[in-house]
């Protein structure tokens, strides 16, 4: 007898299936080969700029202001996607990326210098090949990065866009549990720089490897060049000039720059407050995508019945509460050591959640002819907020120290309650909240508010019936 049932959150299976990634039968041919090309994407990803980054970063002691510009270079160089446009319109977004994913996995390989550069030219020499590596890779990235959601919305129709990136997130997340994993097991026991170049090589043979996924999903097509460079133009000025989409973006960015306040400090604060060691940090984080991973689905349903701009608010509520709880992690106290995981488990789920919901109302409003110019602006919208948040909270640790630390988890819960709230009004298929004074001032709002995010979040809301 094939099918297996459990009881309550347990996975179930049905038909030898994992119940978390039953969203994969749901979606049609195209998307789930954009899945599968992910896979090997996020092996890639989670080794070469991953927590590990920060984790080396730290073992060759650079200090946390160079590693807030190290985790910036990532998003910033995002907005490349504005002059790239042309190049997705012109040769089709599967060659651009193809192009692009080659060339920043051979530049990533300039990283195995480092022992070279470390010996002849002492420690900081260390730093600069490190930067130069993750620098090459991000550019090539951005370089091919403006066809990536172009390409997605034309493979994922309207009607399977929830359940994609709540399937992305599940499987996402199962692989990031997996790596993180492995990772901890090579970092265990004083890790020598050796082994962080073993994770980096993990990464850049996935990356090759996610190459040939790549080249079988369908579509990806270039357009008629006669009529790209009008059609370019027009569709950023439609969506400058759509009030309601621009006012959508800047909340994203924020509610982006939110959770990266926390995000960004708190592999640092792990590790050098806390006194963690490379592979417990590597533990939670893996125990932060399993909590991802066992959600994702049960928000996905849930954004599809009550509308992305509800699914924001009580996700970023509900990482405003595990911020607001770090703010009580004191280092050197027996009890951080274990009330540290709650807090970090929580606000990546809730991150996760949020992450999904924010792109699947951004996916909503864009017409299929304006593609291109409403993704990017969207894509350079919320890379400047991811850019420019860590160096500022890079800034903040090194100047303020341990207040550093605090200074970057009450920006997160300020912040992220505030655009949870405003996600309510910008998100078109959300109603506002109620701000009547009679239901601001009821002492039971706080709690029905945590409990409805906890109902959700363990699959006891009525749209996962």
């Amino acid at each position: 007898m094939n099918d297996v049932v459990g009881v309550g959150k347990k996975a179930r299976f049905r038909g030898g299936r994992i119940r978390i990634f039953s969203n994969l039968q749901e979606l049609a041919a195209g998307p789930r080969r954009f899945l599968f090309f992910i896979v090997f994407n996020v092996v890639s990803w989670q080794c070469i700029v991953g927590p590990a980054l920060v984790l080396l970063a730290r073992k060759i002691d650079m200090p946390p202001s160079y590693v807030g510009f190290l985790i910036s270079f990532m998003p910033l160089s995002m907005v490349l996607v504005l002059v790239t446009g042309q190049l997705v319109l012109r040769l089709g977004p599967k060659r651009v990326m193809f192009t692009a994913w080659m060339l920043r996995n051979l530049i990533s390989c300039v990283v195995f210098l480092m022992p070279w550069a470390m010996y002849h030219y002492g420690l900081h020499s260390g730093w600069w090949v490190l930067m130069a590596a993750t620098f090459g890779f991000c550019l090539m990235r951005a370089l091919g990065a403006g066809g990536w959601f172009p390409w997605l919305h034309e493979v994922v129709p309207e009607n399977q866009r929830a359940a994609y990136f709540s399937a992305e997130g599940a499987v996402g997340q199962f692989l990031n549990v997996a790596v993180m994993i492995g990772q901890g097991l090579i970092l265990r026991n004083n890790p020598s720089l050796g082994r962080f170049l073993i994770i980096y090589a993990i990464g850049i043979a996935s990356g090759m490897f996610s190459l040939t996924w790549m080249a079988r999903v369908p579509g990806g097509l270039a357009v008629n060049a006669e009529l790209t460079i009008n059609q370019g133009f027009e569709s950023y000025r439609r969506a400058l000039k759509d009030r309601s989409y621009m006012w959508f973006v800047i909340n994203a960015a924020l509610c982006f720059s939110a959770t990266s306040w926390f995000g960004s400090a708190g592999v640092m604060f792990l590790k050098d407050a806390v006194g963690l060691s490379p592979e417990e940090v590597m533990y939670i984080m893996a125990l932060g995508s399993v909590g991802i991973m066992f959600t994702i689905r049960y928000w996905g349903r849930f954004t599809e019945h009550s509308g992305s701009g509800s699914t924001v608010f009580l996700t970023l509520t509900g990482h405003t509460l595990a911020a607001m709880g770090a703010l009580a992690l004191i280092p050197g106290l027996a009890a951080t050591r274990y009330a540290l995981y709650p807090v970090f488990i929580l606000a990546a789920t809730f991150n996760g959640a949020m992450w999904m919901a924010t792109h699947r109302a951004m996916f909503n409003c864009v017409a299929a002819q304006d593609r291109i110019g409403y993704t990017n602006i969207f894509t350079v919208g919320t890379s400047m907020a991811l850019g420019i948040t860590p160096i500022l909270a890079g800034l903040a640790i090194d100047h303020w120290g341990m207040w550093g630390y605090r200074f970057c988890f009450i920006m997160a819960g300020v912040l992220g309650f505030g655009c949870g709230v405003a996600s309510r009004y910008v998100c078109r298929d959300s109603k506002p909240l109620d701000m009547s004074l009679a239901r601001l001032l009821n002492p039971t709002l706080p709690a029905r508010t945590v409990g409805r995010i906890f109902w959700v979040s363990m699959g006891l809301h009525e749209s996962n019936r």
